[in-house]
């Protein structure tokens, strides 16, 4: 692996592992035995996934102005801010409100990220071991938090917090420069779009951004584009709200290391999954069809086969985000057009909890996760040109 990958892959494994790691102890963080602690531990997950919501098409918009490595930074800065924040303090606003600005540092992180991915010659392998590592953080962050909670509540979000640190270092480096594709220009191929966008660099942000959202706009409600967004928000608001209420529903059959066991599997199937999905000379609608079937499978076994569900869900997640990344790079491959691709993402794990928690208390934890599954399965109709 050559040094341009290791800086962005250890990246993206720290700041997923620090967003992940508040999972196993969102009913901690949310009250403890708080009679609100489901609506509350929703909130607290969702947090993150809104701050990234809300950044991610106007910090793609930025990547494209300013450019990528200058917008990672900034991700990675904000990302190891929120983590010091949030081990230290126990006030729940607080808590709140660095959750949401750690879904903003990771919104600037993301469009950035996987523009300069989608340029390289092995873009699709790429694709996939930049998932692999995504998911391998994301799995860590869940795994050791469940292990360590014995040793101190927030053990895993300081150590993950450290590692943040550790890559902003790496990347305020010489050798975050190569990420700089005035540093490697050879691997990185510009659309006309992109080339006029340089060239009105001395134009006002905010008319650049009304400009830049009239576009969405159109690209949203582009046929296939539409679809993409619409599958992503429903992949990932229904296995957001599994996640975000599994704490509180397994309490009394599952210990915190079983439960950061279950939903690290989950990582780990995402991980092998995407490499798979990567390499794999399968047509991407098929990727993507594949992965909405692991995932509604892996929803329903949940409630009564934690382990093989989450590993069923993450292997579905990481083979359909493949799929659907491969199809929006047919589209465009532009920090914006990511940015809004990925806002589909983080609009189903921001807002799927959250939606989905003020059906917990007239019809149960497992009505609405079997409900969940039923509106997922909606995504399998949908004809990707």
């Amino acid at each position: 692996m050559n040094l341009k990958k290791l800086t962005l892959y250890s990246s993206v494994f720290a700041l997923q592992g620090l967003s992940n790691a508040v999972i196993p102890i969102l009913p901690e963080l949310a009250g403890g035995d708080s009679g609100d602690v489901g609506v509350f531990s929703s909130l607290l997950f969702s947090g993150y996934f809104i701050g990234a919501l809300l950044a991610l098409v106007p910090l793609g918009i930025l990547a494209d102005r300013i450019g990528n490595l200058k917008v990672i930074r900034f991700g990675m800065l904000l990302t190891a801010l929120s983590g010091f924040v949030i081990a230290f303090s126990d006030i729940p606003l607080i808590l709140g409100i660095f959750r949401f600005l750690e879904g903003v540092g990771c919104g600037a992180f993301f469009p950035a990220a996987f523009s300069i991915i989608a340029e390289w010659k092995d873009s699709q392998q790429s694709l996939g071991e930049f998932n692999f590592l995504l998911n391998g953080g994301l799995a860590a962050g869940v795994f050791f938090s469940g292990m360590f909670a014995g040793f101190g509540i927030k053990t895993a979000i300081t150590s993950f917090t450290i590692l943040a640190g550790l890559s902003c270092l790496l990347l305020l480096s010489k050798t975050g420069e190569l990420l700089s594709p005035d540093s490697n220009g050879k691997h990185f191929k510009r659309s006309e779009s992109e080339i006029s966008i340089k060239n009105q660099q001395e134009t006002l942000l905010l008319p650049e951004l009304k400009s830049y959202l009239q576009k969405a706009r159109k690209t949203l409600f582009r046929t296939d584009f539409g679809k993409i967004w619409a599958i992503s928000v429903l992949l990932y608001g229904t296995t957001g709200l599994l996640s975000a209420n599994y704490a509180d529903y397994s309490a009394g059959f599952l210990t915190k290391p079983e439960l950061g066991l279950a939903i690290s599997a989950s990582y780990l199937a995402a991980m092998l999954s995407s490499l798979i999905a990567g390499r794999v000379n399968i047509n991407y609608k098929n990727i993507v069809r594949a992965g909405i079937t692991l995932a509604v499978a892996g929803i329903v076994l949940s409630v009564k086969l934690p382990l093989l569900a989450f590993f069923l869900i993450g292997a579905g997640g990481g083979t359909a985000v493949v799929g659907l990344i491969t199809a929006v790079s047919r589209i465009s491959s532009s920090g914006f057009v990511m940015g809004l691709f990925n806002t589909g993402i983080y609009a189903g794990l921001g807002l799927g909890p959250v939606i989905g928690s003020f059906f917990l208390e007239p019809f149960g934890y497992e009505a609405v996760f079997f409900g969940s599954a039923i509106i997922l399965l909606t995504g399998l109709f949908a004809k990707i040109d």
